[in-house]
């Protein structure tokens, strides 16, 4: 990949409705094989539309909040900072590498959205990026509600998608266990998620990175079984009040017209997928893909930077994987493939 590859701009992504998900009698084979299926066009995302009005509270409540806590004073940041996780619980700044260099563009607060304590000291002993209890600021006692709120709720929505996609993968090997992801991500206790806050950059910084496509999160495929996926939220960094910014401004989308996702599709065209703003997007990981024997496959992605300067982007991923000791295959359990995972990356 070059920073001066070209893209395309995704204009029919999978789509399916929160309605047809909730329904056991709703046939969405074709939705899933179209995007996480392992055709030459499969993009490996299925947008969710007709969120309720609820989602949409929760989303923006939350992803304000990644601001908000970012301009914390840096001894309350480092409060939550978790060293006994590799900090994969609470605050993460600059303990990621991109391009062989700390990363300080971006900072990540890390925290099980489901199981606010396992209480299970032995297991986080062997397993500490899984098995601690959350961390929370005491600065900001309304972020622990709000990350709760949104990461069950996205959780919740990814049951439902997983139940049509074993509907799917049972169609093609009805040898499989029937329940392949919807069990495993049902009774899971490690699932993570990830408020991203990607730092508003200054115009010398942001002619630093022009036209790099990774200027904001490198080319990677997740290894969960499903990461669900709010749209991104731009804030103003000089507005006190964190208000959302409307990107149906003609300048600021003019200066962030570059920015968000981009998939490496199974032809090797680089796609930029749209989240609409009250949707939800979920793409398939490795995990999926591992167990259903290449049916579903898991597609390299990235994030961009956009060209505005002082301008904040938040998100939420919401990483729904089974249990340490789950089978993927007879052979193969998801600490397995996280290891082999981890071997790949660093």
């Amino acid at each position: 990949m070059t920073d001066s590859e070209q893209y395309v701009v995704a204009t029919d992504v999978s789509t399916v409705s929160l309605t047809d998900l909730r329904s056991e009698d709703a046939d969405l084979a074709a939705a899933i094989a179209k995007g996480f299926g392992n055709g030459p066009d499969c993009l490996g995302i299925i947008i969710v539309k007709d969120l309720d009005e609820k989602f949409s509270r929760l989303r923006s409540r939350l992803l304000r909040l990644a601001s908000v806590f970012a301009d914390l004073p840096e001894d309350a940041k480092a409060a939550v900072t978790h060293t006994d996780s590799s900090y994969l619980f609470g605050w993460s700044h600059g303990k990621e590498l991109m391009d062989g260099k700390p990363d300080f563009a971006k900072g990540s607060y890390y925290n099980n959205p489901v199981i606010d304590d396992p209480a299970d000291p032995d297991f986080a002993k062997n397993f500490p990026a899984y098995g601690f209890p959350n961390v929370w600021p005491k600065e900001l006692p309304e972020l622990k509600e709000a990350f709760l709120e949104l990461g069950r709720y996205v959780t919740d929505v990814g049951i439902l998608l997983a139940g049509h996609c074993d509907r799917y993968v049972s169609s093609a090997f009805p040898d499989l266990p029937q329940n392949l992801l919807k069990g495993p991500i049902r009774d899971s206790k490690i699932h993570k998620a990830r408020l991203l806050h990607y730092f508003p950059m200054s115009e010398e910084e942001l002619k630093s990175t022009e036209g790099k496509l990774g200027s904001w999160c490198g080319i990677h495929i997740d290894h969960s079984m499903l990461t669900g996926l709010t749209s991104a939220m731009f804030i103003d960094a000089k507005d006190p009040s964190y208000s959302e910014l409307n990107i149906t401004n003609t300048e600021v989308a003019e200066a962030l017209k570059v920015a968000g996702l981009y998939i490496r599709s199974r032809s090797s065209q680089l796609v930029k997928v749209l989240i609409p703003k009250n949707c939800l997007a979920f793409q398939i990981g490795e995990a999926s893909q591992v167990a259903s024997r290449g049916l579903l496959v898991a597609t390299p992605h990235l994030v961009r930077g956009g060209a505005a300067a002082n301008i904040a982007r938040n998100t939420f991923a919401v990483f729904l994987q089974p249990n340490v000791d789950h089978k993927l295959t007879p052979e193969k359990t998801f600490d397995d493939l996280t290891a082999e995972v981890m071997k790949r990356h660093y």
